[in-house]
C-alpha cells in the first residue's frame, strides 16, 4: 500500500515536471536558465622548486672520492645479526668498511659446487595421487592434506637454499 502510495507520488511528480517543460519550451522559455550552474575551482599555478647545481670534484684531488662512490660500515651487533650502514652507531667498531660504486653491480653471485651435498628427495605421495587430484573436491580433507605436504615441500627446498646460502656466504 505505501509503496503503491511512493509510486503514484513520484510519478505525478515527474509528469507535471513534462508538462511544465512542454509549456515552456513551446512559450520559448529555456528551462535550463532555472538549473544551477557550476563553475570549475581555480587552482593556483604551482612552480616545482629548482634543484641547486651539483658540482662533481676534480679528479686531480685524490682524497676526494667520486658522488657514485659510498661508504658502508659492516657490524654485527649484541644479537649476532649483521647490519650495514653509511653512518655508524655511537660504541660500535666497524667490523668492515665497503666502497660501493654506483656504477657497477654489486651483487655477487654464488659459486656453482662441485657437487651437490644432499639432493632433495621427492616427497612421498599417497598411491594414485596425481589421479586423484584432478577429481579432489577444493575444500576436501584430501584436498587440504595434498595442500599442506605440497607445503612441507616448498618449506624443504627454502630450508636447503638457505643452509646453502648460509654456507656460501660462510666460506667467502
Amino acid at each position: 500500500m505505501i509503496k503503491q502510495l511512493i509510486f503514484r507520488i513520484i510519478m505525478s511528480i515527474v509528469i507535471a515536471t513534462g508538462i511544465m517543460s512542454y509549456i515552456a519550451s513551446i512559450n520559448g522559455i529555456d528551462i535550463r536558465q532555472f538549473l544551477p550552474t557550476f563553475e570549475r575551482p581555480k587552482l593556483p599555478n604551482l612552480k616545482l622548486p629548482t634543484l641547486p647545481d651539483i658540482q662533481l670534484p676534480n679528479t686531480d684531488d685524490q682524497d676526494i672520492q667520486p658522488a657514485s662512490v659510498s661508504k658502508i660500515y659492516k657490524w654485527r651487533d649484541n644479537d649476532g645479526s649483521w647490519h650495514y650502514s653509511e653512518n655508524l652507531p655511537e660504541g660500535v667498531t666497524g667490523e668492515k668498511v665497503i666502497f660501493l660504486n654506483a656504477d657497477t653491480n654489486i651483487v655477487k653471485s654464488l659459486p656453482v659446487p662441485d657437487k651437490i651435498n644432499a639432493p632433495i628427495a621427492p616427497i612421498p605421495n599417497q598411491p594414485g595421487a596425481q589421479q586423484q587430484s584432478a577429481h579432489l573436491k577444493p575444500y576436501s580433507k584430501q584436498a587440504i592434506d595434498k595442500l599442506l605436504n605440497d607445503v612441507r615441500g616448498v618449506q624443504q627446498i627454502m630450508d636447503q637454499r638457505s643452509r646453502d646460502l648460509e654456507q656460501a656466504t660462510q666460506s667467502r
